[in-house]
């Protein structure tokens, strides 16, 4: 996994989230990926390592799971793999 991407179901979901999590981690904001279906268009870029800091992070924010979803992204391009993790 190269890195983990957080869609949201919303504008505000993903700006609150955004501050809650560069809060806890080097988080950047980035575009929803064609294969996520998913969301409002903003999404979270950040590193693996960082996932489980951020999860707690949206969660003490108030933001619910089904407000949000994380994805391990690997590879670029036409090799990209993109797959939904588990848990909110």
């Amino acid at each position: 996994m190269d890195y983990v991407m957080a869609a949201f179901s919303s504008t505000y979901a993903a700006l609150l989230a955004q501050r809650a999590g560069a809060e806890v981690a080097a988080v950047q904001v980035m575009p929803v990926l064609r294969e996520v279906s998913q969301g409002c268009g903003i999404a979270l870029r950040l590193p693996p390592e960082a996932l489980e800091r951020v999860r707690g992070a949206l969660a003490a924010c108030g933001l619910k799971p089904e407000e949000y979803a994380f994805y391990a992204v690997s590879g670029q391009g036409d090799a990209r793999s993109v797959r939904l993790l588990p848990g909110g």
